[in-house]
């Protein structure tokens, strides 16, 4: 039998801490008979309600996957069309330019398929059976830095970044913001350590140890908020 677990944590970042800041990222997950995901959002620094955004977002993803549990296939265009109308409809009646935020998800809806997608900076990234790492990340070869796509009125299809693999042939996946993602030099590595460390724990003791590593992160003057969420399989034996 198998069975899918989630967990993570999100702190603020020692920047937001000084100035009093909100944490602008959030994280979410879901676990339903009709399937299990998680999501990431970071909300753009510049934008003065992007707290919520990134809240929206997560709450976004769930609904939309909720609305796609029935599909034989996927429309990845329809999929991203219903989180960006989700996510309009979650920040009423803030203005939409004002609660900007990015999206990362995985989630999975019992089709042996999982589906990855992202909108904006930070990782995602799947643990295949054989130990192999598979990510999604932004290119930002044609652009400034710091300049993000982020959720708006105006997102498209061609914005979001996604990719799908056999369920069977997938054992994790770890998401994370910009405030993670920015210092990782061995991605695979990173990714690989991280599941390793705490796919054997509870999720109680999973998210506690993830808090506590995001609070003590090595990088030091990185002021920015963290967040990491990881969504793995598990078989479990009858006996």
């Amino acid at each position: 039998m198998t069975l899918w677990k989630s967990f993570g944590a999100s702190v603020q970042g020692p920047g937001h801490v000084v100035t009093g800041t909100t944490n602008q990222d959030a994280w979410g997950s879901f676990h339903h008979a009709w399937g299990d995901g998680i999501v990431v959002s970071d909300g753009l620094g510049s934008k003065p309600f992007s707290n919520f955004g990134s809240d929206a977002a997560c709450l976004a993803v769930k609904y939309a996957a909720r609305a796609c549990r029935d599909k034989s296939e996927m429309d990845h265009d329809l999929l991203f069309q219903r989180i960006t109308s989700n996510w309009l409809t979650l920040v009423r009646p803030l203005a939409p330019r004002d609660c900007a935020a990015t999206c990362l998800f995985a989630f999975r809806l019992g089709n042996g398929v999982i589906h990855l997608g992202m909108l904006g900076d930070g990782l995602v990234a799947a643990v295949r059976s054989n130990g192999s790492v598979v990510s999604l990340s932004e290119d930002k070869s044609q652009g400034f830095s710091n300049i993000t796509a982020a959720l708006s009125p105006n997102v498209c299809a061609k914005d979001w970044r996604h990719a799908s693999l056999p369920e069977e042939d997938c054992a994790a996946i770890l998401l994370c913001t910009d405030g993670v993602a920015d210092d990782l030099e061995d991605v695979d590595g990173f990714v690989r350590g991280v599941i390793e460390a705490h796919r054997p724990l509870a999720a109680i003791s999973a998210n506690r140890r993830i808090h506590e590593m995001l609070e003590n992160w090595p990088t030091p003057k990185h002021s920015d908020d963290k967040t990491i969420a990881c969504l793995c399989r598990e078989e479990i034996t009858n006996g």
